[in-house]
């Protein structure tokens, strides 16, 4: 492992330049951003979340919750556009999923309501944090409501859409909307973090969180770099109530699963956005894959359902017992949506996938401190198994 891990070391820069490059040719924006530099982007971020569905429409609502002159300053936001936001941030709202688990993860006493409820029953999070306000968002098929935010009167409001985002500005008023460019890509979280951090006051946080990113990216390209392409785990993502929508090779929702050595089966149409594109039984039986993971949308006895229905009692994959549930408390780390706990969800895959290639790794370890760190709970044993149910 030791010598694998120098090899990465080496080729780990050209890796990730010819992994974003390849990625990205599944992206119409350009991904080419920093802190303050102008970036033309435009995109819409499309994912899927528990909770209620709203549709509101609104006239613009002004507040009242000016910034006093002597305490602002005059950012450039990872759209380019120049924001003028309090020198010191408080209260955040985010437009999004993404966004806000990411600021949960760096300045979770900064977060001043949640888009949707915390996945988990009970959620693995403190009660502080679970009783926050739903201020729902937008995002995936909802649309947030604007007297809502206004009323809980944050500092700024982080938006990580560019589509929309002055008409959500000039409703929002004074209030200031910040452009942070999460991306569709796992590949963008870096920046992101980096901004957040500078943004927030949270350099050290942010710095640790891309510590963390790079050397999970750099473990999983030195397993993987070691096994033939003929070798590799043929995969089956498993999506919505019976199993039988799913998303190929390239799509951001799978883009994890790629990156960590798995061969996708799924011979369908990329769908932009939400995904999921239409599979049959036929088809499914047809691929044979080695391991199913069961993801978004689907119902929660899904797995007992493949491994019982003789539907699906031919498949390798369930002969061998290789299927698996995502963990997604209090946030998904695969999909649904594609988050930064993907960061986590990197070790995760890489061992559901090369349980031989990776004994070195102490999984239950790195859940336990990044859960820690990152998502600040502290778990114990029963809810370290309740998260990798069929890898323990």
């Amino acid at each position: 492992m030791k010598y694998r891990q120098i090899l990465a070391i080496v080729t780990f820069g050209v890796f990730c330049l010819t992994s974003i490059l390849g990625m990205a040719a599944c992206k119409s924006d350009g991904l080419t951003k920093t802190i303050n530099q102008t970036t033309t982007l435009t995109k819409t971020l499309t994912t899927t979340v528990p909770g209620p569905i709203v549709t509101v429409t609104q006239e613009p609502v002004q507040p009242t919750n000016t910034i006093p002159a002597g305490t602002k300053k005059t950012i450039t936001d990872m759209f380019g556009r120049e924001v003028v936001v309090p020198s010191v941030v408080n209260k955040v709202l985010t437009c999004g999923p993404v966004e806000m688990e990411l600021v949960y993860m760096l300045a979770p006493d900064k977060v001043d309501g949640l888009n949707f409820t915390f996945n988990g029953n009970p959620p693995f999070a403190h009660g502080k944090y679970t009783s926050l306000p739903v201020v729902g968002g937008w995002f995936g098929t909802q649309t947030g409501n604007y007297e809502t935010f206004i009323a809980a009167m944050p500092d700024i409001i982080i938006d990580g859409n560019q589509v929309g985002i002055e008409e959500r500005q000039s409703k929002f008023g004074e209030i200031p909307v910040v452009g942070v460019d999460t991306g569709d890509l796992m590949f963008d979280y870096k920046e992101a973090a980096r901004f957040l951090g500078e943004l927030l006051g949270v350099e050290e946080k942010a710095n640790a969180l891309i510590d963390y990113y790079e050397e999970a990216m750099l473990y999983v390209y030195g397993v993987v770099s070691d096994i033939p392409e003929n070798e590799r785990v043929r995969v089956y993502y498993a999506e919505g109530k019976e199993g039988f929508n799913t998303d190929p090779l390239g799509s951001q929702h799978t883009m994890l699963m790629d990156f960590c050595g798995g061969i996708n089966v799924a011979d369908v149409t990329l769908l932009p956005g939400y995904g999921m594109a239409e599979a049959s039984m036929e088809q499914i039986l047809l691929w044979d894959p080695d391991l199913i993971i069961i993801g978004r949308g689907s119902q929660a006895n899904l797995y007992q359902s493949i491994m019982n229905d003789q539907r699906w009692a031919g498949l390798k994959a369930v002969q061998d017992e290789k299927v698996f549930l995502r963990p997604d408390n209090p946030f998904s780390w695969f999909d649904g949506p594609p988050g930064p706990c993907q960061i986590l969800g990197m070790y995760w895959m890489v061992n559901l996938l090369y349980p031989d290639q990776t004994q070195d790794l102490d999984l239950n370890t790195k859940v336990k401190e990044f859960y820690s760190d990152y998502l600040h709970y502290d778990l114990t044993s029963a809810e370290i198994e309740s998260l990798l149910p069929y890898q323990n």
